[in-house]
């Protein structure tokens, strides 16, 4: 067990909770926005996956098992585009609704500072649930790969593989994920200003290329990381994500320029 992987760890645990919640106390302060949006976001990104991962777990090996014989290659990029599509549509069309509908009825105000602080708490609970994963895998590397043989493990070469795979991490192996939580973060911002801005302007125009967008980003990030592995994956992630930010400065200047006029 080396101590830098468990530090490493800890501090991308400690990061992917503790980065979300001071964006948006960041928003609270600077923009005026209400902890309440903050945890509308979380809370129906909650709601969504509430169908959202039941349907796509029950449906995702059937559909690869249907296209597997075009191909291991082709199999993979179709379950790819299928699962970029689902998360897509579930949650682009969720947030949808949740603007035209939910905030209109409590008397919410569709402006840029609360679809700023909606995207934050969509996307920043997400990671926090990923925090906890990765504390998992962090307690899992502590017992798996302690010197003190915290529990015995069967003489099963498949097992032996895994914990030799622990033992093989580096510091590096953990970091990316911590890039990627902070670059879908963004993306998830970006995503409900283009919907937010789909509801304002009356443009359905808008909500299919979050969709379609959001797509991609997942279906890319789902066959590349099976087929180039982790860091070109996170490349091409980090170029979304900076399209994403050119995009949150450009919804956020032509939103308050509306508002002004």
């Amino acid at each position: 067990m080396a101590l830098s992987v468990v530090v490493t760890f800890a501090v991308v645990v400690l990061l992917e909770i503790v980065v979300p919640l001071a964006l948006g106390y960041w928003i609270v302060r600077r923009f005026g926005a209400p902890w309440r949006v903050f945890l509308l976001g979380a809370l129906f990104f909650i709601a969504v996956q509430v169908v959202h991962t039941p349907l796509v777990l029950v449906t995702q090996a059937p559909l690869y098992l249907a296209l597997l014989p075009s191909g291991t290659t082709t199999a993979l990029a179709g379950l790819a585009v299928y699962l970029g599509l689902m998360a897509g549509l579930f949650e682009e069309v969720g947030r949808y609704i949740v603007y035209r509908y939910y905030f209109r009825r409590r008397g919410i105000p569709l402006t840029r500072e609360n679809g700023l602080q909606f995207g934050a708490g969509w996307g920043g609970v997400e990671s926090i649930f990923v925090a906890f994963l990765v504390l998992s895998g962090m307690v899992s590397y502590i017992v798996l790969t302690g010197d003190a043989g915290v529990i015995p493990l069967p003489d099963d070469p498949a097992v032996q593989a895994q914990v030799e795979a622990l033992r093989a991490l580096t510091p590096l192996d953990i970091l990316p994920g911590l890039a990627e939580r902070m670059m879908t973060i963004t993306l998830h911002i970006a995503w409900s200003l283009m919907v937010l801005a789909a509801v304002v302007y009356n443009r359905k125009a808008l909500l299919a290329l979050a969709v379609l967008w959001h797509a991609a980003v997942d279906a890319a990030a789902v066959y590349l990381a099976q087929t180039q592995g982790i860091l070109v994956t996170e490349a091409v992630i980090f170029v979304f994500a900076v399209f994403g930010l050119a995009y949150i400065f450009m919804e956020w200047r032509r939103m308050g320029a509306k508002a002004a006029s």
